[in-house]
């Protein structure tokens, strides 16, 4: 099992990519995934002359070896220009396994060998709040969360069934569309942040929705000072 991997996550607006990318691989990392998504943060005004306003984004998936993760990072930042107020953020999460990448893996067994036992890994200073909720129900979740203290969100658009959906037209299974909305929030108030969504969106009813946290490592492009009011 490798233990050194990291997902690293970049949201920034829709286009800002294809830069970032490049600097990414450039700082060593392979390559990268590219998800469509819409979101909203404090610097955005959420309507234009009445209507409401739709913020794109892109949400860039790279998986990398922990060894460059904060090379990675600078390179990312520095290309996305993520330091700037409405440029965007960007985190890593810690990967307990990753398949269908076999030379991180033979990599990653030959560091084992050379020091031994892993270390246990410090308490994360974020999380990310993971909610999945029918399609519609995203704006309640950011409304809630930013009532609680959160900056924004992000929001991801899918299809899911689940046990109490079982929709049917002309003997054909419907699909029921979903909202994913990821939410980043220093790890002391995500308790605080998750109730209010719970409560805004009624997730103890069943076909609502779910939520869960990941543990966050680092974070980069975040006004650390205004996360943490």
């Amino acid at each position: 099992m490798n233990l050194n991997h990291r997902l690293m996550i970049a949201i920034v607006k829709r286009g800002a990519s294809r830069d970032i990318i490049a600097a990414a691989k450039k700082a060593g990392a392979d390559g990268a995934t590219v998800l469509y998504a819409e979101g909203i943060g404090r610097n955005e005004k959420p309507t234009f002359f009445g209507l409401p306003a739709t913020h794109e984004k892109d949400v860039i998936l790279i998986a990398v070896d922990g060894e460059i993760e904060l090379g990675v990072a600078e390179a990312v930042s520095h290309a996305g220009k993520l330091g700037i107020s409405g440029h965007g953020l960007g985190f890593t999460i810690h990967l307990s396994q990753l398949l269908g990448v076999p030379h991180l893996n033979d990599r990653e067994d030959d560091r084992k060998k050379m020091r031994g036992v892993e270390t246990m890994a410090e308490p994360k200073d974020f999380q990310l709040i993971v909610t999945i909720v029918n399609s519609g129900d995203s704006g309640r979740v950011v409304k809630a969360a930013a009532k609680a203290g959160a900056e924004g969100g992000t929001i991801l658009n899918g299809r899911g069934t689940g046990v109490n959906e079982q929709q049917k037209f002309m003997n054909f299974t419907i699909d029921p569309e979903k909202d994913v909305v990821l939410t980043l929030v220093p790890t002391g108030f995500a308790e605080k942040v998750v109730a209010s969504i719970e409560e805004a969106v009624d997730l103890d009813a069943p076909g609502k929705g779910i939520a869960f946290l990941i543990d966050v490592e680092n974070v980069f492009g975040v006004n650390h000072s205004s996360l943490n009011k």
